[in-house]
């Protein structure tokens, strides 16, 4: 359970809660920029250097030469994006800069509120308020075709009615694409063809595009597979009391052995699991003080596992164990959002239903952990969309609850990432009053006092 939220009991100038705020913030800004930016021809050819163009992009081109715009539609990391950055790659353009416009500009917006520039491509990646209506999108393309200028987006989802502008997408196959990786990264000189067979094997088995490419540019550097000694663990099933272990400290890495050891007590008990964790193991080491995985892809790969492994009976505590973590102070509560915001990458249904929202309508300390929650989503390109997508939502009624942990979100990660629509929403909850209007404008003040940098 938690508690009943107080209006207006997050205050931004306590000194703890303010340098928790600003140190997520600093490690986003070491590991992603500013989503809507200018992307030059340089940046965008690197992130094509190994790009398989799927058997949809022929067709693709063609539309888009035609239209000026087109929406690519289809499943969450199909390779939408390389897929829109290689379409724009082959238009007639009069210089080679993209430019990224905000997933949360609306149709309306984008007709009528986007300045283009002749001869430009543009990109909207994400799209979080995607319009079906025909008649706008339509609209856009010919205001686009007037200016010789290009705009190519993406959105998950089935095609509309708006069949003029829209394409059906789909991933390239894995197998061509980690051949085609082979040849980028020159890797055939340097393997044997064993592990290039157990490597190639794997890529098949790999959900998305992105991660064929990881792969081979792991095995470009001499690395093995990330996760193998994670999976492998977990086939040899292990006790109930080191899988609790593991799954702990996925929420708690790197936290001082005492504090974890009362965190892994609490989930044992609710787990009816009495045993003393190994002081190190395949996946749990300790160095100074701190007890953490081995290595740092450890923990996502468990969430991974976790997911895929176990159900409710693992589940059902553990979830309870994690809701709790927030009223356990700062560092256990930073901590777990970032174990929260990793799993969002394996069960982002679940994650948003039965962890995030609930912290959003809780007390201080938990509306605290879900706008961690979103600052940490934004260090992945795949759910920073969704993070914003969240706080548009809860920023919609400024009356609502909700709209405080937005406030402080937007102050955070979600400024990192989508500066000019965070301070253009912050500034709407600061005008409209209520419980979100003071923290609103400590979090604008915070934005602007160290805006976010490439």
């Amino acid at each position: 359970m938690t508690e009943t939220p107080e209006p207006g009991e997050i205050d931004l100038d306590n000194i703890t809660l303010t340098g928790s705020l600003i140190a997520v913030s600093d490690h986003l800004r070491t590991v992603a920029g500013p989503v809507t930016r200018e992307l030059n021809r340089r940046e965008a050819d690197a992130l094509l250097r190994s790009y398989l163009e799927p058997g949809c992009f022929p067709e693709a081109v063609r539309r888009l030469s035609m239209r000026h715009l087109l929406v690519l539609v289809g499943a969450e990391e199909s390779g939408r994006r390389s897929g829109a950055l290689a379409l724009l790659s082959r238009m007639s353009l009069a210089e080679g800069t993209i430019t990224v416009l905000s997933p949360a500009a609306s149709a309306g917006e984008l007709l009528s509120g986007t300045e283009y520039e002749p001869g430009r491509a543009y990109l909207l990646h994400d799209w979080i308020v995607a319009s079906t209506d025909r008649t706008e999108l339509v609209n856009l393309a010919r205001k686009l075709a007037e200016l010789g200028s290009y705009l190519v987006v993406t959105r998950s989802g089935a095609p509309s009615q708006a069949v003029e502008v829209e394409h059906p997408w789909s991933a390239p196959e894995p197998g061509e694409l980690f051949d085609l990786c082979l040849s980028t990264f020159d890797l055939r000189a340097g393997l044997s063809p064993e592990a290039l067979a157990r490597a190639r094997a794997l890529a098949l088995t790999l959900p998305t595009p992105a991660e064929v490419v990881r792969l081979a540019a792991r095995l470009a550097r001499g690395g093995e597979p990330d996760g193998e000694e994670v999976a492998a663990w977990f086939d040899t099933k292990p006790p109930m009391r080191e899988v609790l272990a593991v799954a702990a400290l996925a929420f708690a890495h790197r936290l001082a052995e005492p504090a974890f050891d009362r965190q892994l007590a609490r989930l044992e008990q609710l787990c009816h699991e009495i045993g003393r964790r190994p002081v190190t193991g395949p996946l749990i080491g300790a160095e100074s003080g701190l007890v953490g995985f081995r290595a740092a892809h450890q923990r996502g790969r468990v969430l991974a596992e976790l997911a895929g492994r176990y159900g409710f009976s693992l589940w059902q505590p553990l979830r309870e164990w994690v809701l709790s973590l927030p009223g356990q102070g700062p560092a256990v509560q930073v901590r777990a959002a970032q174990g929260v915001a990793l799993l969002a990458g394996h069960s982002p249904k679940e994650v948003r239903q039965e962890l995030i929202e609930v912290w959003a309508r809780g007390s201080a300390a938990e509306r605290v952990a879900a706008a961690n929650v979103l600052s940490y989503m934004c260090a992945d390109d795949t759910l920073a969309p969704e993070a914003l997508r969240l706080a548009l939502g809860w920023a919609a009624d400024p009356g609502d609850v909700r709209a405080t942990t937005a406030a402080v979100a937007l102050g955070g990660g979600l400024a990192v990432r989508y500066p000019a629509d965070s301070a253009r929403l912050l500034r709407r909850l600061e005008a409209a009053g209520g419980p979100a209007a003071a923290v609103a404008g400590q979090s604008l003040e915070l934005l602007l006092r160290d805006p976010p940098r490439r």
